[in-house]
């Protein structure tokens, strides 16, 4: 079931649904949910005056699952992660304007250089069982919502470091995550005739 949603990111069925909305609190709670019970511990720089982006919020918290998830796995004997959200400006996107930039850095033995074109190419992966995914997957979601996802070493010159570039509202009033629609009274119709149920 996690392969096909992976898959489907890919397709027409992935387009997102996109919302303006606070990105501090989705990526603080997937950031926490994926080190639950690990040995890597994060360290979230969150800028008090972050601006809203309009995203599919499932989308971007598969965003950051993957990216988390990816320096986990580069740092088997524990470590700290270090995410952070900031505003900026989209540096290479196929828009100029306002935007968030969303960084995380691992502090493992990095990615080499010569590999830094492939790594978002899927079914490409440097880990023993990996699937090639995940990053192919960050980089889709990220240019469907028009923004863009580099790659390079942290400041310190070991571990890999990600930045994802979103397109901002300034300005603009974010919604509750995951709004309920409100609830409408039940309707009833009574009739005649065949209903056709098909499943692809």
């Amino acid at each position: 079931r996690g392969l096909t949603r992976q898959l489907l990111t890919f397709s027409k069925a992935g387009e997102p649904v996109r919302r303006a909305h606070d990105l501090g609190p989705l990526v603080r709670e997937a950031t926490s949910f994926v080190l639950s019970g690990s040995n890597v511990v994060a360290d979230l720089q969150i800028a008090p005056d972050l601006w809203p982006c309009e995203v599919d919020e499932h989308q971007m918290a598969q965003v950051v699952d993957n990216l988390v998830i990816n320096a986990r796995q580069a740092m088997p004997s524990g470590g700290t992660i270090r995410v952070e959200l900031a505003n900026g400006r989209i540096p290479l996107g196929p828009v100029e304007g306002p935007s968030v930039r969303l960084s995380v850095e691992d502090q493992g033995p990095g990615i080499p250089r010569d590999l830094w074109s492939k790594v978002f190419d899927p079914f490409f992966t440097t880990k023993a069982g990996g699937t090639g995914l995940g990053l192919a997957m960050v980089h889709s979601i990220v240019r469907r919502h028009g923004g863009h996802v580099e790659v390079g070493s942290t400041r310190g010159g070991t571990g890999a470091r990600f930045d994802v570039f979103l397109p901002a509202m300034p300005g603009a009033i974010p919604q509750a995550r995951s709004a309920e629609a409100p609830a409408r009274p039940e309707a009833r119709m009574a009739g005649r005739g065949r209903v056709l149920v098909m499943d692809d």
